[in-house]
């Protein structure tokens, strides 16, 4: 039987081969290449495929089943999740093109407008900048369906990441410049939401009414150095979105 595309094991890897059948899965599933709904191989396909156990097929399934990618449905098989919403993707670090690629959803990306920020003391230190220091704010409209869906404003040290500003962020995904192009790879957040009222700007992003309920995500990144590197902040429309989380007694 044919190997998944995109997906290889390294028997001689010192990395388990469930946890590498398990990235590999969800890379595809992260990149759009399994969309949701989508009917996935059999244990024992995988089996077939890649020459491995039963346990180690098992047991990457059985990881991505708890982390809420994939499902098991009784007497049909096994299929890639389809979430009510977005709230699934509340407590993880991705980028909005793996989010949309993970629910399968047709997306793009408008840039409002870029610029640089002089010297602001409470942005500047949240981000750990200097007054001599200058901060690139990117503000970019995204779709889904031909529909709006978030405005988000992007805030990133140019003394981490100079010249900056000659990428195209409507085209790019900005985490992914940070990754490919500096080298630097994104290790926590610290996430906060609150509820807040449109201004005209928002209003109009979003098709909505000024003074209109919204639901303001805050996002504090930092790097593998514990820098914080970016700074984001989405609005989103408060009467169409909502978010859900699984809180467990430990």
């Amino acid at each position: 039987m044919e190997k998944l595309s995109g997906i290889f094991l390294n028997k001689t890897s010192a990395l388990p081969l469930y946890e590498q059948l398990r990235k590999g899965i969800l890379d595809c599933i992260l990149n759009g290449q399994f969309p949701a709904g989508s009917k996935l191989p059999t244990e024992e396909e995988l089996c077939e495929m890649y020459d491995i156990s039963r346990p180690v097929a098992r047991q990457a399934y059985s990881a991505l089943i708890e982390a809420g990618y994939i499902e098991r449905q009784r007497g049909k098989g096994t299929f890639v999740k389809t979430p009510d919403n977005r709230g699934r993707f509340i407590d993880k670090q991705m980028s909005f093109a793996q989010e949309m690629g993970a629910l399968g959803l047709e997306h793009r990306t408008v840039l409002v407008r870029a610029e640089w920020l002089p010297y602001d003391e409470q942005l500047f230190s949240q981000l750990g900048m200097n007054e001599n220091d200058r901060c690139y704010h990117i503000v970019r409209m995204r779709y889904v369906q031909g529909k709006p869906f978030v405005l988000v404003e992007n805030y990133v040290p140019e003394s981490i990441f100079p010249e900056i500003d000659k990428y195209d962020f409507a085209k790019r995904s900005l985490y992914g410049v940070l990754n490919e192009e500096y080298n630097t790879h994104i290790v926590r957040s610290h996430r906060s939401m609150a509820a807040t009222l449109a201004t005209e700007e928002i209003a109009s992003s979003l098709e909505i009414k000024t003074g209109a309920p919204v639901m303001y995500v805050k996002n504090l990144v930092y790097d593998e150095s514990d820098r914080p590197i970016d700074l984001s902040k989405e609005y989103l429309d408060g009467t169409s979105h909502q978010y859900e989380f699984d809180v467990y007694n430990t």
